[in-house]
Parts: C-alpha cells; structure tokens; sequence
C-alpha cells in the first residue's frame, strides 16, 4: 500500500527541480515542491518521501523539523552533506546526476510498505491437499477485504491455476520472469498478474512448467509490497527456492492427513521445515478409520490449529473451475488459519 501524500521536493535550485519531477514521474508520482523553508516545513511530516537539495537542508535543521524516514539530500559535493543528512535522518545523500541511487531510495518509499502476511503451505505427505488450501487461504483472504495473492511455489505440483480455475485469466506466468533483474515495482507486480474472481495469482503456464527463476527473492519482496496476504504453496522437498519461501513466511503449516503413514513421512518434512521457518502449525486432515488429531499432534510436536474436514465434492468442483470456495469444509479451514495469523474479517 503506497503513501497518500506525495513526495515532497525541497529546494529552490531549478535544476534540481527539473531533475527530481523526472525522477518521481519515473516512479508514477506527482511531486509537491517547496522553494523554501517555511513551504517545506509545513509537508514535511506528511510526505511519503523528500528529496532535499544542500540550499535548504541547513534551514531545514535550523527551522526544527524532526527526523523523519525516506530523505534524501541532492548536492553538488554530497562529501560535505552527512552532517545535515544526520540530523534529518536521510537515507542517502546523492549527487546531482546520481540518478540510479535517488531512484533506489525512493522506491522503498513509494512502492508500498512491508505489510503482507506471508504463510506457507507444505503437504506432510503427497496428496494432502496444500494446493487446495492455499487457493482457499487466498480466496477466503479476498473476502474479507484484503489484497490476495495465490503463489505457486511447487514446480512439481498440479499448478494453482487450475485449483482456482484461472487458466485462462490474462496476465503473466512465471516463464514471463526468466530473464528479469534488478528490482521489481510492487504495483506494476500486482497489476501484471493474472486476476480470477478477485483473487491474483502467480503460476506457471500448462506447458511451461520449469524451476522457479533466479528473480524469486525480487518477486517476492514485491509480492510483499503488493498485497496483504501472499498464499504459498512450498515444495515439499525445500530446495533451495523452497527454503527462501518459507524463510519469508510468518506462518508454516504443515498439512497432515490423519494417518499413520502420512505422520511418518511428515517428520522428516517437519524436521527440514524446522532448519528455516520462523514458525510451524499443523493442520490435520481427517480420514475416515484415521487416528484422528490427538495422535498426529503429539507424533510431530506440534499444535493443531484447525482439523480439516474431507469434502468429497470438492475435487469435482476443483475438477470443473469452480475452485475451492464451493467447499463449506475447506472455507472453515483457511478462515481458522487466517483467525490464528490475525487477519480477522474487518
């Protein structure tokens, strides 16, 4: 989510002026300019960012204002600037034709703050249904009013496109990030991305399917920005795109289906998971004859923070587009994971 306010331009040197329009029109932001101290000290506080020639930079300390984040002071000899700029709190001190750094600072300012809640999702064992609830922790997510993304980290799975039934959304897949470097903007992320009954997400093409590019941390650090939630759907065998997922994750869960077999091979998922995510719960999917939750928590020391049900009829809905909203059952669950992680309906 970006600032309301705009960014604040402070300084009376026209070329500076001329100079910093461009750079925030790069960013897609209209700037407030202040040709002196009085001017810049009334926005000061309110600006999403502030870009601060040397002629008003001393004024500005005399004038009292209060260090603030996401300054930055453009000078003809930066070298004799870091006094003032720690006094203001600026972030860089630039020169005037610096324009790759001024750039750089600014956007951290103006491409959304690190709000997202990211939560993973990894199946114990095969089969138990991490796709599915990752697609409803996004869908549920959207309902409440919060900004979702589905984020398909599995190359090996059945892709979250067709859980959701958003195949044929427009937009990019994963292929479409090959060959990016450097930043990614957040808004430009979440504008590009395929959009399907209000819920984005980021997968591979049907035929396109391949190992996550070298820009993963780049996409996600814009997916953070982007969006308040970001649903993963982690690889099971945490390869090293696997590990950097969960690394980001507030939340981990590890999805159990309810049986003796699955619980074996959930401890040594469980046991990599632990070496990288910040936190782990357990989902328990329950089986018909199946040991129930009791038995799957105290095997894997871990609390249960919901038991998901079996809807039997949500595989033909995922089966015919419906995606997995059209299961009572598996809302229940992703609304549980969702209470746990304080994203409450508002």
């Amino acid at each position: 989510m970006t600032d309301a306010q705009p960014p604040l331009i402070a300084t009376a040197d026209a070329q500076l002026i001329e100079l910093a329009q461009r750079w925030c029109a790069a960013l897609g932001t209209s700037p407030e300019v202040a040709r002196d101290v009085t001017a810049a000290r009334r926005s000061w506080r309110g600006a999403s960012a502030v870009i601060a020639g040397e002629d008003l930079a001393d004024g500005l300390v005399g004038a009292g204002v209060t260090r603030r984040d996401h300054v930055v002071i453009v000078a003809r000899e930066p070298a004799t600037c870091w006094p003032v700029a720690v006094e203001l709190g600026a972030a860089a001190v630039c020169g005037l034709f610096e324009e790759d750094r001024v750039l750089a600072a600014l956007a951290s300012a103006l491409d959304g703050r690190d709000e997202a809640c990211v939560v993973s999702v990894v199946g114990g064992s095969g089969g138990a249904g991490a796709s599915t609830l990752v697609a409803a922790l996004a869908v549920v997510a959207g309902r409440r009013g919060f900004r979702s993304l589905a984020f398909d980290g599995d190359p090996l799975g059945g892709g979250l496109e067709l859980v959701l039934g958003a195949e044929r959304a427009p937009g990019l897949r994963w292929h479409d990030f090959a060959m990016t470097r450097g930043r990614i903007d957040a808004g430009s992320l979440a504008d590009v991305l395929p959009v399907h009954h209000g819920t984005a997400t980021l997968s591979w093409a049907r035929d396109e399917r391949g190992p996550l590019p070298e820009s993963l941390p780049a996409v996600v650090t814009a997916a953070v920005r982007g969006f308040d939630l970001v649903a993963v759907d982690a690889p099971r065998q945490l390869d090293p795109a696997g590990v950097e997922l969960v690394g980001r994750s507030v939340l981990t869960v590890l999805l159990v289906p309810e049986e003796i077999a699955a619980v074996m091979a959930a401890r040594t998922v469980l046991e990599r998971l632990r070496r990288s995510a910040p936190a782990v719960g357990l989902v328990t999917v329950a089986r018909r004859g199946g040991i129930g939750p009791g038995p799957v928590a105290e095997a894997l020391d871990l609390p249960v923070l919901v038991r998901h049900r079996h809807d039997r009829r949500l595989r033909s809905a995922v089966d015919r587009g419906q995606g997995p909203a059209h299961s009572r059952a598996l809302r229940r669950t992703a609304a549980a994971v969702l209470d746990a992680l304080g994203m409450e309906r508002p």
